[in-house]
């Protein structure tokens, strides 16, 4: 049997047709769109989950009839095919500035009229727009579709420049006040936009935002994306190759079954929920496995909204401590486009989704009438490539190979019941921290930790539910073992040694100083102790910040640490006011806690989570054949430079 061909790229929907693409048929959910009373529609969805093949789809509908569909869902239903005149745009164009950004969009309605051999009267791209929709349906003599994809690109992609994002959203707003002009509406048949953000729709006040929003609801939920019942059909018949090329390459067991490799995949790519009955896969990781066979972070690595990259490196401490369960859906709908939330930007990207396990993460209404929402992170592609990126801000560490290495050496250790390496690992990474990214409560801590293992490569299932309690962590390990992991965080004063208050300070120096007197500073310490060979290259250079980066970088690379934080910490006392020294040296408790205190809650903390586990399974994801449970305690405490571990092994 021949395969049909994956669709690897965009592709329009005739082309899906025509050439023997697998297409996965969306069209009673485009019935019930074109049968409501409504006609005026917005849809938001993650980058790469089918929006744009889903208005190819509707412009099909319209402009090619029912030729198109045979086979399809629609084609067999009562809908009879009208056609209308399209104005099909993608604002995924040039708008680097305003003036590109209206240019653009008058070459792309300038383009449209002429395919009509109209002529359109405006100098604007909202009067053009409202001309050509006039010009449309006094020519053909029925009422016009306007289907718009990627509306909020020209802001989303320029958030790294806020003045240029406001000035874009600004047009934008002109331009779909268009749609709702007296005049412009009743020329209108149906109108669908899609994007990836809520917010940018709703910040726009006389813009898009009479648009109904289907995004959150359920009849829609399935509307992109590959549900099972679809995945089965489509991807059946290639399971079987899928399988005999993982256990070739080692990537699953021998004795792997069609089942387990299900399992598998949905581990990976499933997950995504907009409040439907069921769960979305990613389509293109899925379509991406079934081509290379291998599982790996496709969407992941495709690329990432430009204004979640500007959030990430500017407000790391805020994607870790977001509040995730009962958050206001007034919020999630609209936000400030000068601030923007972390939870709709993550929910928006394709980052977190609608976590409908519990009853309280469904949509609990208030007695104030506001829908509450709870979010978690889809599947282990996102949770892992989410991790990561926060770990390397958190720790600076940027290297991947570097971590892996530093995974397999904990996994070594882990596997030994080798404490004291455990203890050294976690103690090194959290004692890079500055002390303003450093942990203060629990559930923080807990999300640093879970970023540290997954960045490292462990297999993370979290927050697994019991009858009584909650499981902080599981790492899946080889060979059936299974790492239980119980965090505990500990807060304590203790009189500071030189030395710790010298690493304190010259991290303050690092996240409150600018780049040029960081430089300075080590290039005073680079000239003073370093031998003149060192330092000659840099002797014909006038004094300046060029001389001193050089100096920077040889400081950085030939002094000991203990030098570099000397030299900061002494800037940070004279650069910084004193009330900003007292703060970063103090901590949140009085009470000293004594290591006989730790090893008690960390010993009461281990038997609670190995006899809680002894008398459950956690719904299976702990398989009977693990060889042992392993619990492991953490405390943190000070700043950061001590972690004691206790194992007790079952």
């Amino acid at each position: 049997m021949t395969l049909k061909k994956l669709p690897l790229t965009i592709k329009p929907f005739a082309d899906l047709i025509d050439e023997n693409y697998l297409y996965a048929d969306k069209t009673e959910y485009i019935y019930k769109l074109l049968s409501s009373p409504l006609s005026e529609f917005f849809l938001s969805r993650p980058r790469r989950f089918g929006k744009t093949l889903l208005l190819h789809t509707l412009n099909e509908i319209f402009t090619v009839g029912r030729k198109r569909f045979e086979g399809l869902w629609i084609n067999e239903s009562d809908y009879d095919f009208p056609a209308h005149p399209v104005i099909f745009l993608s604002l995924s164009i040039d708008s680097d500035s305003p003036e590109r950004l209206r240019r653009s969009l008058m070459t792309e309605l300038e383009e449209i009229a002429a395919a009509n051999n109209l002529r359109v009267r405006g100098d604007s791209p909202n009067a053009y727009f409202s001309g050509l929709i006039k010009a449309l349906h006094t020519k053909y003599k029925t009422k016009v579709v306007v289907l718009i994809d990627e509306y909020d690109d020209p802001v989303t992609a320029n958030m790294e420049e806020p003045h240029l994002a406001k000035a874009n959203a600004k047009i934008l707003r002109s331009f779909f006040a268009s749609l709702k002009k007296p005049y412009v509406t009743s020329s209108l048949h149906f109108t669908f936009v899609t994007g990836i953000t809520r917010y940018a729709l709703t910040s726009m006040d006389s813009g898009p935002n009479h648009l109904n929003d289907i995004s959150l609801d359920p009849a829609y939920a399935g509307i992109c994306g590959f549900l099972a019942t679809e995945f089965d059909s489509l991807f059946g018949d290639r399971m079987e190759l899928a399988l005999a090329s993982l256990k070739k390459t080692g990537e699953m067991a021998p004795s792997a079954d069609i089942k387990q490799l299900r399992e598998e995949i949905d581990f990976w790519y499933d997950g995504y929920d907009w409040g439907g009955e069921s769960k979305i896969l990613n389509p293109y990781s899925i379509l991406k496995f079934f081509h290379s066979l291998s599982f790996d972070q496709y969407w992941i690595q495709s690329g990432r909204p430009a204004h979640l990259t500007a959030m990430l490196n500017s407000r790391p401490l805020d994607f870790v401590t977001a509040k995730l369960e009962s958050y206001p859906g007034e919020k999630l709908r609209k936000t400030e486009l000068t601030h923007l939330e972390v939870v709709p930007v993550l929910f928006h990207s394709g980052y977190l989704t609608l976590d409908m396990i519990n009853a309280a993460s469904k949509q609990v209404l208030k007695t104030d009438k506001i829908k509450y929402y709870s979010f978690k992170l889809p599947n282990y592609e996102v949770q892992s490539s989410y991790y990561r990126d926060c770990f390397t801000l958190f720790f600076g560490q940027h290297s991947t190979d570097d971590l892996q290495a530093k995974g397999k050496e904990l996994l070594k250790a882990l596997m030994a019941k080798d404490a004291e390496t455990v203890s050294f690992i976690f103690s090194g990474y959290f004692s890079s921290m500055s002390c303003y990214q450093r942990p203060n409560d629990e559930k923080t801590f807990h999300a640093l930790a879970q970023m540290l293992l997954s960045g490292m490569g462990f297999k993370i299932r979290t927050e697994l539910i019991g009858p009584s309690n909650r499981l902080d962590l599981c790492l899946e390990l080889p060979k059936s073992l299974y790492i239980i992991i119980e965090l505990k965080h500990c807060s304590s004063k203790k009189k500071l040694t030189k030395k710790e208050i010298e690493w304190i300070l010259a991290n303050v120096a690092k996240d409150r100083l600018r780049p040029q007197e960081i430089n300075e500073s080590l290039a005073d310490i680079a000239i003073t102790k370093l031998k003149y060979n060192d330092v000659h290259s840099t002797s014909t250079l006038r004094k300046g910040p060029k001389r001193n980066r050089l100096l920077a970088d040889l400081a950085l690379k030939l002094l000991p640490e203990s030098d570099i934080n000397q030299a900061l910490a002494a800037t940070a006392r004279l650069k910084l006011p004193e009330a900003e020294i007292d703060q970063a040296l103090s901590n949140t408790s009085d009470k000293t806690v004594s290591n006989a205190q730790i090893d008690s809650i960390l010993s009461d903390a281990a038997q609670r989570a190995l006899s809680d586990i002894t008398e459950r399974n956690y719904h299976g994801m702990l398989k009977k054949e693990a060889k042992a449970f392993i619990d492991l305690g953490l405390a943190f405490y000070g700043y950061g430079e001590k972690i004691k571990a206790a194992f007790g092994v079952k």
